[in-house]
This record gives structure tokens, sequence and C-alpha cells, in this order.
């Protein structure tokens, strides 16, 4: 008995009475298409038995990958800072813009910066602004304040953010896996003979991370020994920090303190603490620490590249607007030995 021939695009099309051209785009859940349209496609395709050619396929997206980089050839990297530099000077900045510019170039892309405020722009204004440009991919830079709002017209963009931004997680976000960074720190201390570990963080950046330094913190002294957990999380708010934070180190006395606040280090100073010979200093970002600080060198170049490797993807698919469910990318960061930490010659308890 022969086998009968496979179906095609072409039979799915004299079935619905639409073009073939109509019925690859509902396979690809194109958002220029009605929903029912797209819904009747993929029930008539089920029912016909219809199974994708992995060649052909193969060769379509090769044209759609070289149809979407001569349609959108520019890439947005939107900042919305008070001033355009605001952002961009920092150095983790300038590593994820290098990161992204490179991975851009390589799909055959050129990334751009947008500042959104620029003359006084509306975000409605900015939105036209970029669609009357042809721009239909965004990286969203991280907001100055995660709860900030930047309400553009996001059904016309396909869109990454760079952190998770409170009002906008449900764009593909990448972000540094922190609570993973907060434990290698922790680990890389105890190999050094610390065991008096406390942490301090700004308040504004633990609320931008979503406290998950402070969670992976408190899971790590809840396994170690009674000395450990005796110090709190300091959470830096008030109006003079290097203050508060020379209180608490005389209060709970710590041989070494993880830290994502830049008051650190001259808090230790005023009390004559010297670092690393009295305090152990592991800086929780390094490219935004003081030089030559020891502690987690978070790959920014990698986290741009990812992102632009994620809006490549959604590009090809032509998604654009939020995800109905929230998703992310995680870069893990590495240990950077700087000169702020020391061996202490004894061994780390579990």
């Amino acid at each position: 008995m022969s086998t009968p021939p496979p179906t095609t695009l072409k039979h799915i099309a004299a079935h619905l009475d639409l073009s073939v051209a109509a019925v690859s785009m509902a396979l690809r859940d194109h958002a220029s298409l009605p929903a029912t349209t797209i819904a009747r496609v993929k029930r008539a395709a089920l029912k016909l038995n219809y199974t994708p050619n992995s060649a052909g396929s193969a060769l379509a997206a090769h044209r759609q990958q070289l149809r979407v980089r001569r349609d959108f050839s520019v890439i947005a990297l939107v900042s919305h800072w008070p001033t355009r530099d605001d952002w961009l000077q920092r150095p983790s900045a300038q590593r994820l813009l290098a990161g992204a510019t490179a991975r851009a170039r390589a799909y055959g892309y050129e990334l751009q910066h947008f500042w959104a405020r620029e003359d006084g722009m509306t975000p409605a204004r900015f939105s036209r602004v970029l669609t009357s440009r042809g721009i239909r991919g965004l990286i969203l830079a991280p907001l100055e304040h995660p709860n900030n709002r930047l309400d553009l017209d996001w059904e016309k963009f396909s869109t990454v953010t760079i952190e998770r931004p409170a009002r906008y997680a449900h764009f593909h976000h990448v972000v540094p896996n922190y609570s993973a960074d907060l434990r290698l720190a922790w680990a890389r201390l105890r190999e050094h003979g610390y065991r008096r570990i406390g942490l301090v963080i700004d308040a504004g950046l633990a609320e931008r991370v979503a406290h998950q330094w402070e969670a992976a913190y408190a899971f790590e002294q809840s396994r170690g020994p009674s000395a450990a957990a005796s110090i709190p999380t300091l959470v830096v708010s008030a109006a003079n920090p290097s203050a508060t934070i020379g209180t608490w180190l005389r209060q709970h006395k710590p041989d070494a303190v993880i830290s994502r606040c830049n008051d650190v280090l001259a808090a230790a100073a005023t009390l004559k603490l010297r670092v690393p010979r009295d305090l152990g200093y592991v800086g929780l970002n390094v490219l935004d620490d003081a030089p030559g600080v020891s502690g987690i060198l978070q790959h920014r170049d990698v986290m741009g590249a990812a992102a632009v490797d994620a809006l490549h993807g959604l590009l090809h698919r032509n998604h654009r607007g939020p995800h109905a469910v929230a998703r992310g990318t995680q870069i893990d960061g590495s240990w950077h030995e700087g000169r702020t930490v020391r061996k202490l010659g004894r061994k780390a308890g579990v």
C-alpha cells in the first residue's frame, strides 16, 4: 500500500479558502492576523495531520531572519533617567552597552541609544518618534527607581528589559542572578576563613532586586554557626549612612562585610578599621564599586548580548507587547579576588 502524500500548506489553504501566505502566517502566530483566523488554521492543520517540513522550516526561518534584519535594522536601547548620561556613565552600563552592541552587529542590527526624555518628550511622543523611524525592537535600560513609569505604546514594540522593572515585569527581562551571587560571596569568604559575615545594602537597591540578597543571606546564616547568625542585615536609608553603618559595625563587630552600599568603606575608615587587615570587604557589583574591591563580577557584557538574543527572537516571531506569563534570563556572576579580603589562616566551619 502506498503512503499518502504529506499535507502541505497548499492543502490547508485550499481547505479553508485562504492564501498559502495567510496559512503560513497563522501557523507562526503573526500579529497582523485575527486570533480567530489563527485558531481556525491551527484546527485545520491538526485535523489534516499537517507536519512542518524541517528543511523547509529552516529555509523559511533563514529568509525571515534576513527580512527581520532588513526591515528592523535599528534596535533602540532606551534610558529614562533625569539626564542623557545618568545611566550610561556607570561602568556596568558601559560594559552592558559594549556586549549588546557586539551581539547586535553579529545579527546585522545597529544598536542606538535613545534618551526617552530628550527635549522634554512625553512617552506618547517618544513612541511616535520610534515608530516613525521604523524601530520595532527596544531594550529598556534599568529605570532610575524600580517603580518608575514609562508608558510607551508597548503593543507596537518587541521589548526586552535589563533588570526587572516592577511595572513592566511581563517583558522578557535579563537580570543578574542575585541570589547565586550572594551565596558565592558568602562561600568565598568562608573559604578565606571569615566567620562573622555581615550584609549592608542600600534601601533602594534592596527594593530594586526584590530583596533577593537579603533572602540568600538569611538562608546562609541559617546553615552556619550561631555567631554568624547573630549579625542582622543592615538596610541603609538614613540621611547620614556613614554614621548608621559605623554604629552597626561597632555593635556587631563583623570580620567581613558583604555590601551593595557605597558608604561602607568610608564608615570603616572613620572607625580606623583597615581593609582588609581589620575588616574584609566584598562588593556585590565590583564594576560600580571602589577600585580593587573583592567580590562579584556581574557579567554585564553577557547580559547585553543575552538581551539582544532574546529581542532577536521576539522580532523573528513578530511578538510585540508583554508576555502573558513573566519570563526572563538570569546571568550568574563570578568571583573577583581583588584586594579587600585576605586569608585568615583558619578553616571556616560549615
